[in-house]
């Protein structure tokens, strides 16, 4: 339960409820706004495709376009469109085909947008427009009602709110499918799915205000486009395998020391061999289980992924002295964390695998800044150094 109200302190619902309120004082305080903020939401959505676009984020650039279609059905052209199966039909259809769409596009890989996957998914949202506009040229109650078939609900959603019965139950299902993914693989691109899928919920159960739906879709497109740049920035400073800083990050944190601190190379004890005996995979994971250790480490230090097993430390305004008991505690941390290697059967038994317990530990070389090593590339030289007297002690050590 923690973890799941965890995802509802995040930006994109903090944003999600800012908005809200910032929507219910324009609402009593109309008389302010400008004419133009009707249409503000427009400009969100055509910045959000070109950075989705330039960022090579197709499933935000689809989730755009079907956010500025449903907003310009539901405005624009329906004051355009005199025919009255198009009024009738077209809340309907969309208050059940947007979540169907974030639904789909929040699973689909990045594959590019202007190519031939890209092209099929064009063709998703086309065949959409083209069922709906079939429906509407054709006047058939048969297509028009499918929008309209109500489930047979204990209470009377009417009352509550004016999305269909069969809408509520398909925003229902996607935003529960959708935050199952982001549980069992936490990713702020997912979180931002399931605030989206609320702001445009919120949009359609507020329809007949003023403002409604080009405030929420169009925070639903600022959150997008924030996704997209938190995204990137992950991509660009975050190892994808451990979730630790990666050498960029660790970069510019280095630039920003001054005064005394200590760096400390990590190394994993005789990774070569996990990977040659047990394979690459069990190779990431051993890495992975180093890396949740060391994300915990204390006296203000800082983890980084350096690159294939190594890691490093940096404390700021640390003494190697100070560093030292804590590093010891990673030590041992890892040494009590055993691996569990579960050897993959290649055909199907009844039999259980079994399970070998790998013993993992790492050696710490670290130095602090000195009169001798007074820039940060003479600080990992000596921390390097260190660490290869570690290993040589043995290996399982801190040395300085």
């Amino acid at each position: 339960m923690a973890k799941i109200m965890s995802l509802f302190t995040t930006i994109p619902f903090g944003l999600l409820l800012i908005m809200g309120i910032v929507y219910s004082r324009l609402l009593m305080n109309n008389y302010l706004l400008p004419a133009a903020i009707a249409n503000f939401s427009y400009g969100i959505y055509g910045i959000g495709l070109v950075l989705s676009w330039w960022f090579n984020r197709s499933r935000v650039f689809f989730m755009m376009i079907v956010l500025a279609i449903s907003q310009y059905a539901l405005s624009d052209l329906a004051t355009a469109i005199a025919i009255p199966a198009f009024s009738r039909i077209i809340y309907a259809a969309i208050c059940i085909l947007l979540p169907i769409n974030i639904f789909i596009f929040s699973l689909i890989k990045e594959r590019g947008i202007f190519n031939f996957w890209g092209l099929g998914r064009f063709g998703i949202i086309a065949s959409q427009m083209f069922y709906i506009a079939l429906a509407v040229t054709s006047n058939d109650d048969t297509l028009l009602n499918s929008f309209y078939q109500e489930p047979s609900l204990a209470v009377d959603m009417f009352v509550i709110t004016t999305i269909p019965q069969p809408a509520i139950l398909v925003y229902s299902a996607a935003f529960i499918l959708v935050l199952r993914t982001q549980l069992q693989h936490y990713s702020y691109m997912n979180n931002t799915f399931n605030a989206v899928l609320v702001a445009s919920m919120l949009a359609l159960h507020l329809k007949a205000a003023p403002l409604a739906i080009p405030i929420f879709f169009g925070t639903a497109g600022i959150l997008l486009i924030m996704a997209v740049i938190q995204d990137s920035y992950s991509m660009a400073y975050l190892d994808e395998l451990t979730g630790l800083p990666a050498r960029r990050a660790l970069k510019e944190e280095l630039m920003k020391l001054r005064g005394e601190y200590t760096i400390a190379m990590v190394d994993i004890d005789f990774f070569k061999k996990f990977n040659d005996t047990y394979g690459h995979d069990t190779g990431d994971e051993v890495l992975r289980l180093v890396a949740s250790v060391l994300k915990k480490v204390g006296g203000g230090g800082k983890a980084f992924r350096y690159g294939g097993e190594e890691f490093t430390i940096l404390f700021p305004y640390t003494t190697s002295a100070d560093a030292i008991p804590h590093l010891e505690k990673l030590r041992m941390a890892v040494e009590k964390t055993p691996y569990a290697y579960q050897k993959r059967q290649m055909k199907k038994t009844k039999r259980k695998p079994a399970v070998k317990k790998l013993s993992v530990t790492i050696s710490i070389g670290l130095a602090e800044r000195s009169e001798k090593n007074k820039e940060t590339e003479a600080v990992i030289k000596a921390a390097d150094s260190a660490l290869y007297r570690a290993k040589e002690k043995g290996r399982n050590c801190v040395s300085k």
